[in-house]
């Protein structure tokens, strides 16, 4: 089960138990009431019968002198037992006080409390399992909704590869022979369309690493290059020096790819983005709107504009765990955006 089945599956389970718990425990509340009014009905009239015969060795008697005050159709405590009160048909001045242990009175109280206990647990056992089936029930259609969607993305890749790579064999094969700026426009085009296509490969397939020696400072001059084009009103700042690792070169171009591009998708009008490796690590920075939510960014399908999927820095940090890469993001509204990447010593040549 995916993360956000686990997410609509735990909501969906805890709103359900959670109201049928309140209301059964309310119901449980009122049952126990009602089972100890009647239980004290039954004692008080049991005592009531002890007055006749005296039969009943469970009681103890006392006749006082009459009171008024006093209850005489309910059992109430009186000191530390439970007491009964009833007037001697044959004199005004005396009634019986019916005297019950309260450790008895307790007894017989705990006795029915376990006995609504057991009901009620019994009933939380049947609530679990009927809120965990109908929780499954309810995931049902959006998982077939979700599969639905998978296997439409993982035709849409496989259909999406041909023709962008057959653009860009294509303009550069008539780019030799005939350059032009509207080709070079049709070639950037392509290739931000096959960007995306990598981004939904490695989203949907995942990879196997195949590490190689790379050069960062060459790797962030050749994949700055086409955003350079892309967003000519922007100033790229390279601070960088030569630093060869050991890594995956196309999921780093992956990464590399996704921060570019956000620090100029995102960035102010005539912005700067500047792109610093010192060693092994390297920052991405940029003069744009800031990010409000750092905690969510990484978050699959979040975003804070209407511009993008969603999915750049959720496949940014994807990869960072796969190839062991510290990520770090600072962001304010008035200085921008800006990642860092400490590649691990042991990748670095």
């Amino acid at each position: 089960m995916k993360k956000y089945e686990k997410e609509a599956f735990f909501k969906t389970f805890g709103i359900f138990f959670a109201t049928l718990m309140l209301s059964t425990t309310l119901v449980a509340y009122f049952y126990f009431s009602e089972q100890k009014h009647i239980l004290e009905e039954q004692i008080f009239s049991k005592m009531k019968s002890f007055t006749y015969d005296f039969q009943n060795y469970t009681f103890e008697v006392d006749v006082i002198p009459y009171d008024n005050t006093v209850d005489e159709l309910n059992l109430q405590p009186c000191g530390n037992d439970m007491c009964g009160y009833f007037a001697i048909p044959s004199t005004k001045n005396s009634m019986f006080k019916v005297i019950m242990p309260y450790e008895e009175y307790n007894a017989q109280i705990h006795t029915l409390f376990n006995k609504v206990l057991l009901i009620y647990s019994i009933l939380l056992c049947t609530i679990t399992v009927f809120s965990l089936l109908y929780s499954f029930y309810a995931l049902y259609p959006l998982r077939h909704a979700l599969y639905l969607l998978e296997s439409f993305l993982k035709d849409m890749i496989h259909d999406l590869n041909t023709p962008v790579t057959s653009i860009l064999l294509n303009t550069k094969s008539i780019a030799k022979t005939a350059p032009s700026e509207a080709l070079e426009r049709i070639e950037l085009a392509a290739k931000t369309i096959a960007s995306l296509y990598r981004n939904l490969e490695v989203l949907h397939q995942g990879f196997i690493p195949k590490k190689s020696e790379i050069d960062l400072e060459k790797l962030l001059h050749v994949r700055a290059k086409l955003y350079q084009k892309l967003y000519p009103k922007l100033t790229f700042i390279f601070e960088t020096e030569p630093c060869i690792i050991h890594s995956d070169p196309d999921s780093i171009a992956r990464i590399f790819d996704n921060l570019i591009s956000n620090a100029c998708k995102y960035n102010r009008k005539n912005g700067s983005v500047t792109l610093r490796n010192i060693e092994n690590v390297v920052t991405i920075s940029d003069t744009g709107m800031g990010i409000k939510r750092c905690d969510l960014v990484y978050e699959r399908y979040y975003k804070e504009s209407e511009k993008g999927l969603g999915l750049g820095l959720n496949i940014v940090k994807t990869l960072c765990d796969i190839l062991a890469i510290h990520i770090t993001l600072e962001s304010n509204a008035e200085m921008g955006t800006s990642i860092t990447l400490l590649f691990s010593k042991e990748e670095k040549a």
